[in-house]
């Protein structure tokens, strides 16, 4: 086998859809199940579509956002509109499942319910290690999410509390026409520490479902004792803004997960081997988006390995221009992100100040 990737994620699949391509053999190996649903809020910006050559006319979107309404730590609120679309609310199943199947019409093989782990022989990454069978491969890329248990086994750092999150959601079943009436096709964001300290909730629509969650660093979880659960119960049932439009709104099951951020894990690449999507830390800072960075560093660590695999050298030598063309692609977002982070994240009074902003920016113009 020429590559096996690990974790069947928007980035192992678009990783293994780009060595497909061109005509590398590529085995992917997920841990759970091949279809199911995942804990992520689930909004895709439209320039996922673009940059992936993806059609909207397939459906793998519940609902289209028109806008984001953003509800100050005083309950101030602003909503910004977007003149084109701003992208798509999906389930993640369904929109996994749409990245699969084009990477196995690619010609990718998949396994799942495969625990897999790099595989290391004389100190070298040699393939995966899949139950007790030993599988060589010329080259691994890791895209096990957030903390790579890949980058751990492979002894590399796995971040800090100032670099990664937790976040806690439920998947609520709500009817159309309430969904319609008190949320629209909009993007809800709720800041305020007295409801998730250092971080936010949202309310994000789908298909006879909401998504309502929030998150926040670990450090803050640590620092203010914070159980996110409770935060969320609370802001369900007595935010005085969110609390009206959830009162008929179900629980149908929750969802937590870890989000890791830039820097993350370090390296991301060494002989036979590369580390992508959020493993890698390839999620913006201020939103939480994730899916668009994980397909583009999966596309570029599938770029290189093929660059690697043609040259017959798949050393750190060669691989780390995978490293150089990430940083180009996505870099200034990253560090974008943290320096809003700084500004915005932490600070009420500037939450509050950049609602107030676009408040008169709206009467103005």
């Amino acid at each position: 086998m020429d590559v096996a990737v690990i974790g069947a994620g928007p980035a192992g699949s678009t990783a293994a859809c780009a060595i497909a391509e061109r005509g590398y053999s590529v085995t992917v190996y997920e841990r759970g199940p091949l279809h199911h649903e995942k804990p992520c809020g689930g909004g895709v910006s439209d320039r996922v579509l673009l940059d992936f050559n993806i059609d909207p006319k397939e459906k793998f979107w519940d609902r289209i956002c028109e806008g984001i309404f953003v509800c100050s730590p005083k309950n101030e609120t602003v909503y910004l509109k977007d003149e084109k679309s701003g992208g798509y609310f999906v389930m993640r199943e369904k929109f996994d499942d749409h990245l699969i199947k084009k990477a196995q019409n690619a010609g990718v093989k998949f396994i799942d319910h495969a625990r897999c782990q790099p595989y290391v022989k004389d100190g070298m990454v040699r393939g995966v290690k899949v139950a007790d069978e030993f599988i060589e491969s010329r080259i691994v890329i890791a895209c096990d999410g957030t903390p790579s248990s890949c980058a751990r086994y492979l002894g590399i750092n796995t971040g800090t509390d100032y670099n990664q999150a937790a976040t806690y959601q439920y998947q609520m079943k709500m009817d159309n026409a309430e969904i319609d009436e008190l949320i629209g096709n909009n993007m809800q964001i709720y800041f305020g520490h007295a409801w998730t300290p250092c971080g936010y909730s949202w309310i994000f629509p789908k298909d006879g479902m909401v998504s309502v969650g929030n998150g926040t660093w670990l450090y803050a979880l640590k620092k203010y004792k914070v159980n996110l659960k409770r935060c969320l119960d609370r802001f369900i049932h007595e935010h005085p803004v969110a609390s009206p439009k959830l009162q008929n709104a179900e629980i149908l099951y929750p969802q937590s997960a870890m989000i890791g951020f830039t820097g993350v894990t370090t390296p991301i690449f060494g002989d036979n081997f590369m580390i992508a999507g959020d493993a890698a830390g390839f999620v913006s800072v201020p939103t939480g988006e994730g899916i668009y960075y994980s397909m583009w560093s999966g596309r570029i660590a599938g770029e290189t390995a093929v660059r690697a695999l043609t040259l017959n050298d798949c050393s750190r030598k060669v691989l780390h221009t995978y490293r150089k063309v990430i940083n180009k692609k996505v870099g200034a977002d990253m560090k974008w992100g943290y320096w809003l982070r700084r500004l915005v994240m932490d600070k009420e009074k500037n939450q509050e100040r950049m609602v107030w902003i676009h408040r008169v920016r709206r009467i103005l113009l």
